[in-house]
């Protein structure tokens, strides 16, 4: 192969692969909506795995005991719905390796197709990157 071609190649696929890879607030946004899955789908092991070392949920709760909340509330309810609006996600400014979080979100939890509870909240999120993938480290909610 001509060297020039062989570097337009190299080049062009540079590129693809670029703008394959989500922004550092596209992978942010991605890891909420991935949060948002694994609780849907009652996967606490999973939602650990997304929790920082010094994860804190309203300055009281931290990793271990925000998982024991999970579990109870999965035995507790067959289907659990998480309904996120106008999820805001954003990068701190001058540090990429950590971001912030807001939407409104609504709960609910049902036995069966018609849900027993539904809540309301006000959430705001922080999260660090940590390595390749986004750890939540906190959690606050009204």
């Amino acid at each position: 192969m001509h060297p020039v071609k062989g570097l337009l190649l190299a080049l062009a696929t540079l590129m693809l692969t670029a703008c394959s890879l989500p922004s550092p607030e596209g992978a942010l946004n991605e890891a909420a909506k991935q949060l948002q899955g694994n609780l849907e789908n009652k996967q606490a092991g999973a939602v650990v795995k997304q929790l920082h070392d010094d994860f804190m949920a309203q300055q009281y709760y931290n990793k271990q005991a925000i998982h024991q909340q999970m579990l109870g509330l999965f035995l507790r309810y067959k289907n659990v719905n998480i309904i996120v609006l106008n999820r805001q996600c954003q990068l701190d400014a001058g540090f990429n390796y950590r971001g912030q979080c807001t939407a409104q979100v609504a709960v609910t939890g049902a036995q069966g197709l018609i849900p027993e509870r539904l809540d309301y909240y006000q959430v705001r999120s922080e999260w660090e990157l940590g390595g390749n993938e986004w750890l939540l480290i906190s959690l606050d909610w009204q």
